[in-house]
């Protein structure tokens, strides 16, 4: 028949496995194989010609023209419905399901080509997925599906093998993900509404409530500050942080190294000296009195 190749006959078996058996074993087997090579010939060649069948005739060439018609056969799919769309437009009322049966098709199986066609020309996420799956039936399945599960179907590696089945099992896999996502992020942005809710209700019941009231509140915030400023500054005891514990904890290690710890003294009084500079800043910021060390201010002092 013109145009075809031979068959490439089969490796007849690699070094190890020669090596493992006698020579006469060896060619034995090789002329079993090459006999089965002949029959497979044979039977293909003998096949090729009731399907009329005129190209390579090699498993290569063969694995390549499969590759070739799996991909078109999205793309014919695709091309079907395109066309079956633009007759639908054209042919006169009530007209389209007679000429499409004439074609035919059935009107379900006609309605998939359309929406195939219509949803692809819509979704560039379909449209990329239409180049890589090979299965028809497998992109069937995918015309339904949204921009979020389509983009999180074709970041899968192995699509383009797929059954529908798999493709059926992976999709409702994908979608009860989707689903769950969804359903945390509702809950996030609930608990975000009702917090923001309850802000605003403490805000308008802090503006409703009495000025003493909220003077009093004010002032134990105020106060709650200032015990934790006197806290890291005084606190002594174990694992205590305070300025005075870092201070004691110089002066010890000037102590253990021979020394009086005099010379740390000008830094250890700079940083009481910043301190004292910070609260006068803040006394001077708001016209504050002056209070003595006991707490009463001085226009008390003669009371």
């Amino acid at each position: 028949m013109a145009g075809r190749k031979r068959i490439t006959p089969a490796d007849p078996g690699t070094a190890v496995q020669i090596a493992e058996q006698t020579p006469a074993a060896v060619a034995a087997q090789e002329i079993s194989w090459r006999q089965a090579d002949a029959e497979a010939v044979a039977r293909a060649t003998e096949v090729a010609k009731e399907l009329r069948y005129d190209e390579e005739l090699s498993i290569g060439a063969l694995e390549d023209g499969i590759r070739l018609y799996q991909r078109r056969a999205v793309e014919d799919f695709l091309e079907l419905g395109k066309r079956l769309l633009l007759l639908r437009e054209l042919a006169p009322h009530g007209e389209f399901t007679q000429r499409i049966a004439v074609l035919g098709f059935a009107p379900r199986a006609a309605q998939k080509f359309m929406q195939a066609a219509a949803k692809a020309a819509k979704s560039e996420k379909l449209a990329l997925l239409a180049g890589k799956v090979k299965n028809p039936s497998v992109f069937v399945e995918l015309i339904a599906l949204d921009d979020d599960t389509l983009e999180e179907f074709g970041d899968m590696d192995d699509i383009e093998s797929l059954t529908a089945p798999e493709a059926k099992r992976r999709i409702r896999d994908l979608q009860a993900d989707i689903e769950a996502k969804d359903d945390r992020a509702a809950k996030r942005e609930r608990d975000i509404e009702n917090l923001q809710k309850k802000l605003r209700q403490a805000k308008l019941e802090r503006q409703r409530a009495e000025p003493d009231d909220i003077a009093g509140e004010l002032r134990t915030l105020a106060s709650a500050a200032a015990l934790q400023v006197r806290a890291d500054i005084g606190a002594t005891g174990d694992d205590v942080e305070s300025l005075q514990e870092r201070i004691a904890a110089l002066c010890e290690h000037a102590a253990s190294a021979g020394g009086d710890g005099d010379e740390h003294h000008p830094f250890m009084g700079a940083l009481i000296g910043e301190l004292f500079s910070e609260l006068r800043r803040v006394r001077d910021a708001f016209g504050l009195p002056i209070v003595n060390d006991h707490g009463a201010p001085d226009w008390q002092q003669g009371l």
